[in-house]
């Protein structure tokens, strides 16, 4: 048992010294709709990004408030001078495989500080995927996956050609939210607004 989890370590820490800043996330999403009922918001983020820590819990708001009126789409773009952004994108991307990505997700954004500020924030990674029940091993097969390395490539690139330079970046509808809002009243109220010129 000491050896596997020893082996586990080995990898994880493999795959943090190999890999840059890249990105990963979701499957292929929209960036608008014509449902007159619904918008889309699609968020650029990097979890080592502490504004992107301030607005988990507004974009979390939105999706339960606001319920089927927002679909809410989550592209990662970690930046390069954020050490262990990439990583935690990977990961991500890994738990999604097991159909956890909202949880592992959440516990990156909610402890961001322990483990970005970590001396073994693989450590820290492994014990938030046994927190929510993943199968280990293929956990770290997924996250040193050529594939995963992929989706995150594609998707840093996806927001590169869209223009991000920063997270967090949001499209409401592929229409980017300059300025951001500084709260969630300020954010609602502009979906609420996307939604009436919508229907008209």
């Amino acid at each position: 048992m000491i050896s596997k989890t020893k082996n586990v370590l080995l990898t994880l820490f493999a795959t943090l010294f190999m890999v840059g800043c890249q990105n990963s996330d979701t499957d292929a999403q929209s960036t608008s709709t014509d449902d007159p009922n619904k918008v889309v918001i699609t968020e650029y983020s990097d979890y080592q990004c502490p504004a992107c820590g301030y607005f988990h819990p507004i974009v979390e708001k939105l999706r339960q408030e606001m319920g089927d009126n927002v679909e809410i789409n989550l592209r990662f773009f970690p930046l390069n001078s954020h050490r262990y952004a990439a990583l935690a994108a990977r990961a991500a991307q890994s738990a999604r495989n097991q159909d956890k990505f909202h949880e592992m997700h959440s516990l990156l954004f909610e402890n961001q500080k322990q483990w970005s500020t970590s001396s073994n924030p693989a450590m820290a990674i492994v014990n938030y995927a046994r927190e929510i029940g993943l199968d280990i091993n293929q956990f770290t097969d997924d996250l040193n996956a050529a594939e995963t390395q992929e989706t995150v490539m594609t998707q840093k690139e996806e927001g590169a050609d869209m223009g991000v330079s920063s997270t967090p970046t949001f499209f409401i509808d592929g229409e980017e939210v300059d300025p951001l809002p500084k709260n969630y009243e300020e954010f609602k109220t502009l979906v609420e607004k996307r939604l009436q010129e919508k229907q008209g």
